[in-house]
């Protein structure tokens, strides 16, 4: 017998077909096991004629601590937002652990309401892994004032890292600009001798990065990267608004994948990422929000209709990208509505205002303005009608006003903050 049988919605499959059909979902141990037209036994029954249904979203690059950040001033460009980050960190650093607490437990609140619940992001352990999300948790590596201390023998202090069920850790390069040639010896080395690992990095994000890195390596980063042998299928590159040929040339031959964060570049005053170019290359492409402050709108869907308005990628394409994309870099099962893979599925009210028609549902999805499901379901359980889950979420709104108060009360305005 089924733990759930879902009746009757219509299903955004995302399988190989990219079918949207109306049909049930049988799942059991938070596993779907069954799709089709036949109404099988199950314990609970859920009606859902009036629900468009999804996969949960995979957000592929998002910042964790920096919800406090939100709404500062200035049109700011990336070098300046880092050193804006490190002067919270000196102004706050008596509250700075309790104060990043609240950011990162606001930050995955807001993600898992607009419906993502695969996120990858830097730190956040251990707070991100007690919400109810896939949770994929870089270790830093910075040469900076506020994550410096992880570099010294990050080679076993990675694997001290608490393992839990619904969280995988990975390696986060912040830049191949903010840490020293030394890192990145230690770091190949590390990666070669346990190469299922993945690892991120921030690549090409600004003209002023690859003016650094060539100034000093006498290369682009892309290739800097290569050199140290950190370019295969477990890199996943962030950014990538200044490629040139040879940087595609080496991504694609490397089998890397790339994860393009528009609204953010377009704020931080940077050129977005060529995605066409990569696609035409056969990369591996999705969309992360970046950061609460960069992005604003942890919604992946905003970013999703930013990269569609300004690429004129199809829908379907930019919906992969959230979806299927980056479940396969990561190797999960997950972005997709099928048999034996993950119950993470969102349920949208069809007869929402500007919702039209079924063979029209990606289209709506990515360009209707805040669009939110009405119902989510992680590992087949509803978890907004969760107790434990509305009393965390009420806790996470109290401490957010506690600590915008004492931000504002304690804030300086050289840091360019609201406060």
């Amino acid at each position: 017998m089924l733990d759930i049988l879902i009746k009757d919605g219509i299903i955004v499959t995302q399988n190989e077909k990219r079918e949207i059909k109306k049909a049930n979902i049988g799942i059991e141990n938070g596993i779907i096991k069954y799709i089709g037209n036949d109404i099988l036994e199950a314990k609970k029954i859920i009606n859902a004629n009036n629900y468009i249904i999804t996969p949960a979203f995979i957000n592929s690059h998002i910042h964790f601590g920096e919800y406090y950040l939100r709404g500062y001033h200035g049109n700011i460009n990336t070098e300046e937002y880092i050193e804006l980050g490190e002067k919270f960190y000196k102004k706050f650093k008596e509250k700075n652990d309790s104060i990043r607490k609240s950011s990162i437990y606001n930050v995955v609140y807001e993600s898992i309401m607009s419906g993502s619940l695969t996120l990858m992001g830097v730190r956040g352990w251990p707070y991100v892994s007690n919400m109810p999300v896939n949770a994929f948790l870089g270790y830093p590596l910075m040469n900076s004032e506020k994550k410096g201390q992880y570099i010294e023998n990050f080679e076993n202090r990675f694997f001290q890292l608490d393992n839990r069920n619904n969280t995988q850790y990975f390696i986060g390069l912040h830049s191949t600009k903010w840490v020293t040639e030394k890192t990145l010896i230690q770091l190949s080395n590390f990666l070669k001798a346990n190469n299922n690992l993945k690892l991120t990095v921030h690549v090409c994000e600004s003209k002023q990065e690859i003016e650094y890195v060539k100034n000093k390596y006498g290369v682009t980063p892309i290739e800097l990267l290569h050199k140290y042998d950190l370019l295969n299928k477990n890199t996943l590159l962030i950014h990538c608004c200044y490629l040139n040929q040879q940087d595609v040339k080496l991504i694609k031959d490397n089998n890397s994948s790339v994860v393009a964060c528009f609204n953010s570049n377009l704020k931080l005053g940077n050129k977005c990422c060529n995605i066409i170019e990569l696609l035409q290359n056969n990369i591996n492409v999705m969309i992360g929000t970046d950061g609460p402050a960069t992005c604003d709108s942890l919604n992946i869907l905003d970013t999703a209709k930013t990269t569609s308005l300004i690429t004129r990628i199809n829908e379907q394409t930019v919906f992969d990208m959230i979806t299927v994309n980056p479940a396969k870099y990561l190797e999960i099962n997950a972005g997709k509505i099928e048999k034996n893979y993950k119950a993470d599925l969102l349920f949208f009210d069809k007869y929402s205002t500007g919702i039209t028609y079924t063979n029209s549902i990606i289209n709506n999805l990515i360009y209707l303005p805040d669009l939110k499901p009405i119902h989510i379901m992680k590992d087949g359980k509803m978890i907004l009608d969760d107790e434990e889950f509305y009393r965390k979420a009420k806790k996470i709104k109290e401490q957010k006003l506690y600590y915008i108060n004492y931000i504002e009360e304690n804030g300086s305005p050289n840091l360019k903050i609201f406060c």
